[in-house]
């Protein structure tokens, strides 16, 4: 059977979307950083050269380390002069007193020097763009020494070492377990009880509709693929570890990777209807109860994107070709069946026209149901950004609906910076 794997890889804290407090100052000496020789570039060595980053949040830090404290955050628009190297990082200046350092992964090395107002006498004073700050993450915060494993269990593959201070922006809650996010791919789990997390402290004051965070959940948590499904008999499609969770987990990292604050939520509701013997049709009065204390817990929730996949629909109707790719065609669906549906019909058609004008074919519309043809609700009564997502159908891979997850994400991160100014 397929499995969906995770990075084993394990680094002090996140490089791209790292939350430690940001801290002036210039680069750590070689005693600060362990005594590791840094080599220093002059000009009389080599011409000056000059690095841009290739992604549109990068930690600068101050001193060449994943746990140093960051300075702040560059974007794909600056260049910077190169002043040192350090095995995998680069000591970059910011301005004339300050200068810190980032990791030669997300850079891009040029000759071409900043364009600056001495390039001609006449001409108007460069103004400097300001630099993209992050939006404030959801994060576990360790306060003991503990083990990060593989998988949500103290059965788990230990991966790493968690140090008291430590930050990491959360990917996903499976029971009493967090799934963290250690650098650009890498994942691991931690437990509950050896953690602070922001979630709960957040107010609504603190959080305006600038920064509100995005929860996703499952309702029919076990959907899967055909191709992959170790349960087909029926009309169902479904797995206990590949399945639509894995779409969701998707859609929170792409967000979070661009600055958006998400949770995706592991709800097995397949297992807890079964343990009180009840049948599909409770579905989402049982996640219902999860979105609530979800909400309840953080007040700063604002969107709320239940991801399902299309039953048995051809696949013809549900891909589309784009660059030589597949990907699982996307449906909004939005319950008519309480008194502010608009809302939520809104959101769902600036999506929709948003993910058309960017990926063409790729939306199947927006999709009215009222109670006599479906549910009718789907939850979307709990918020007005409530949104009820079908990746493809049942006849789609997994593989075609992650490519959708992170177009989805692209476009949505681009709808929410342009209503949150």
């Amino acid at each position: 059977m397929f499995r969906y794997k995770i990075g084993s890889a394990v680094v002090s804290v996140c490089l791209l979307l790292g939350t430690a407090d940001a801290a002036s100052g210039q680069a750590a000496s070689p005693k600060e950083s362990g005594g590791k020789a840094t080599v220093k570039i002059s000009a009389a060595q080599t011409d000056k050269a000059y690095a841009h980053s290739t992604v549109d949040r990068l930690n600068v830090r101050t001193s060449p380390k994943l746990t140093a404290a960051v300075i702040q955050q560059i974007g794909k628009s600056g260049s910077y002069e190169i002043l040192a190297e350090q095995k995998e990082w680069l000591k970059i200046r910011l301005t004339d007193q300050t200068a810190g350092w980032v990791f030669h992964e997300y850079v891009e090395r040029t000759k071409a020097a900043p364009k600056t107002a001495a390039a001609k006498s006449d001409s108007k004073p460069a103004v400097k763009q300001p630099e993209p700050t992050p939006a404030k993450q959801t994060v576990v915060k360790i306060i003991d020494r503990t083990n990060l494993r593989k998988g949500p269990g103290t059965d788990q593959e230990i991966v790493g070492k968690g140090m008291p201070g430590e930050t990491y922006p959360i990917v996903a809650k499976e029971g009493d377990w967090y799934q963290i996010r250690l650098g650009a791919k890498a994942t691991a789990y931690v437990a509950s009880w050896v953690v602070e997390t922001d979630i709960a402290g957040r107010s609504a004051n603190e959080d305006s509709s600038a920064n509100k965070q995005v929860y996703i959940y499952h309702t029919h948590n076990r959907e899967s693929w055909k191709n992959v499904a170790s349960q087909t008999k029926g009309a169902s499609v479904d797995d206990r570890n590949v399945n639509i969770t894995l779409v969701g987990k998707q859609v929170g990292a792409e967000l979070q990777r661009r600055g958006i604050s998400a949770l995706a939520a592991q709800d097995d509701f397949a297992e807890r209807l079964a343990e009180k013997k009840l049948g599909y049709a409770h579905s989402y009065a049982e996640s219902r109860k999860a979105v609530q204390a979800a909400a309840k817990a953080n007040p700063s929730l604002g969107y709320f994107f239940d991801i399902h996949r299309d039953g048995e629909v051809p696949k013809a109707q549900t891909t589309v070709t784009l660059n030589g790719k597949t990907y699982a065609r996307l449906l909004f669906v939005i319950g008519t069946g309480h008194a502010n549906y608009k809302q939520n019909k809104k959101l769902a058609e600036a999506l929709n026209s948003r993910l058309e004008k960017k990926y063409p074919g790729l939306s199947r519309g927006v999709l009215l149901k009222d109670a006599e043809h479906g549910d009718g609700e789907y939850n979307q009564s709990l918020s007005p950004g409530s949104l009820l997502l079908e990746f493809g159908s049942a006849n789609n891979t997994l593989q075609e609906s992650l490519r959708t997850a992170e177009a989805f994400a692209e476009v949505f991160a681009d709808y929410y910076e342009a209503n949150n100014k």
